[in-house]
């Protein structure tokens, strides 16, 4: 006698063939996979078995893992950096227009006020920082 199953023991009875989905209930156990690498269940601090590398200083995109549902995260968009500092490079804003030399100074020569509204202004921008002590005047 035979029947027509996806699911069915080989003749002999060493071999089980499965042909469909494979489900386990709740309470199902294992049991003859002593030498099998089995991931364990995600967790906040472990993914399927693998744990998340400490953040790196050159790490510039959080991600996160939604435990309900063990999906990846990932901002769609770039997170830019903080404005620049005297410890931090950051992003550095254009400095406002500073007005070319007068044609009455000599060519190799700059007034005390243009050079202050030339420092000024890069102060404001952000790219170099003011000197100790002076706050944001020069």
């Amino acid at each position: 006698m035979s029947y027509n199953a996806k699911n069915h023991m080989k003749q002999g009875g060493n071999e089980w063939v499965i042909d469909g989905a494979l489900t386990f209930g709740e309470n199902a156990v294992v049991t003859g996979l002593d030498g099998a690498t089995v991931a364990s269940a995600a967790t906040e601090s472990t993914l399927g078995g693998i744990k998340a590398a400490t953040k790196g200083t050159g790490d510039t995109v959080e991600i996160k893992i939604n435990a309900s549902t063990a999906k990846l995260y990932a901002p769609a968009y770039p997170v830019l950096p903080t404005a620049a500092t005297a410890d931090d490079a950051g992003l550095v804003k254009m400095a406002a227009n500073v007005p070319l030399l007068s044609e009455e100074s000599p060519e190799d020569e700059v007034t005390a006020a243009e050079y202050n509204l030339l420092v000024q202004a890069l102060i404001a921008a952000g790219v170099i920082a003011p000197a100790a002590g002076d706050g944001d005047s020069t």
